[in-house]
């Protein structure tokens, strides 16, 4: 189970660990043809005729989406480096970022931001975060664009083997302001973290870089501001899958088990009103075939869950949907939205 942004980092993550996949050697065993003789035909010999060439139509690669249409038509942003890892463009088409690997054959590997007329390049280095402490495959990749269009979220992956999933996937969190190309670094931490963030971009949910009294904590990105939070009840926990509601007075969020090694499932789901204080499981004694996970507030009361966690469900069984009532604690089974 990984982060919503999971396609690019398994690519990523497949091509930085260096594996390669064995291909099997062809079979050299041929099935003999068989033939039947035949008496021989008289056969008259007639002038060839010239044949009739019909022009093969070359079948050109094109993009399939009009992202990818954009992307190539912009051309490669990676132009000093070894090759491009990936490409991504912005919602509102203005921005296209590329992960440059190995810039003039150094240990750098920045993540390039370009807007469409070329007016503004910003890069993120790793470098620029850990000093001298990181390698080629350190690397940061796109998190996700603000809604108002004035900031990308950029994380780096932790490139640790055998990282526990439920220990998160990064292990930085930059925000870059795309009208001035200014980097905020929001969190850093020497192994990974699990983080969310509001619908709004406004609230940053995260667990502590380094051990601390508290459970995970809320950072008011206007205000500065940062409450911390304790449950009441125990459960390990990936903020990557909680939810705010969008008055951000409440998270609902799923608590996982630990079954065995490196296999965590979702055993219980939680509410947490930031108003009152008031805590309480609403959903308890899930079984690892019947998991559930937050999707998205529909609206104040109702809460769109599924039964497979949000970013994978194009590597498993088309998933179900319900609508979680925060109030009773009903469930409505529901269409996929």
């Amino acid at each position: 189970m990984i982060h919503p942004k999971i396609a690019a980092c398994i690519i990523l993550a497949v091509f930085l660990a260096g594996c390669s996949i064995a291909m099997p050697e062809p079979n050299s065993t041929q099935t003999p043809i068989l033939s039947t003789a035949t008496p021989p035909l008289a056969v008259t010999f007639q002038p060839a005729a010239t044949p009739t060439v019909t022009p093969t139509a070359t079948l050109t690669p094109y993009p399939t989406t009009l992202a990818q249409a954009t992307i190539e038509a912009f051309g490669p942003l990676c132009t000093n480096a070894n090759h491009t890892l990936d490409s991504e463009i912005s919602p509102d088409g203005k921005w296209i970022s590329a992960e440059c690997f190995r810039e003039n054959n150094t240990e750098d590997s920045p993540l390039r931001v370009v807007n469409s007329d070329r007016s503004k390049d910003w890069e993120i280095y790793f470098r620029d975060y850990w000093g001298n402490n990181y390698g080629a495959k350190n690397i940061f990749i796109p998190y996700r664009w603000s809604k108002d269009g004035k900031y990308l979220y950029a994380v780096s992956p932790t490139i640790e083997s055998g990282c526990c999933w439920i220990g998160g996937e990064y292990v930085l969190l930059v925000r870059l302001s795309l009208e001035t190309g200014k980097q905020e670094e929001l969190l850093s931490a020497d192994q990974s973290i699990t983080f969310t963030l509001s619908e709004d971009d406004r609230y940053l949910l995260f667990t502590p870089p380094t051990y601390q009294p508290y459970d995970f904590a809320i950072l008011d990105l206007v205000t500065r501001k940062t409450r911390t939070l304790d449950l009441k009840f125990s459960g390990d926990l990936n903020l990557a899958y909680a939810v705010i509601s969008p008055t951000a007075d409440k998270i609902l969020l799923p608590l996982f088990e630990q079954l065995e090694f490196n296999n965590f499932k979702v055993k219980s789901i939680a509410l947490i009103d930031l108003t009152t204080g008031k805590q309480k499981v609403l959903i308890s004694g899930l079984k690892p075939e019947a998991e559930l996970y937050p999707v998205r507030w529909v609206d104040a009361d109702w809460v769109l869950m599924s039964d497979l966690p949000p970013g994978q469900w194009h590597y498993q069984a088309i998933p179900k949907y319900w609508l979680l009532n925060i109030n009773s604690a009903q469930m409505i089974k529901t269409q996929q939205p």
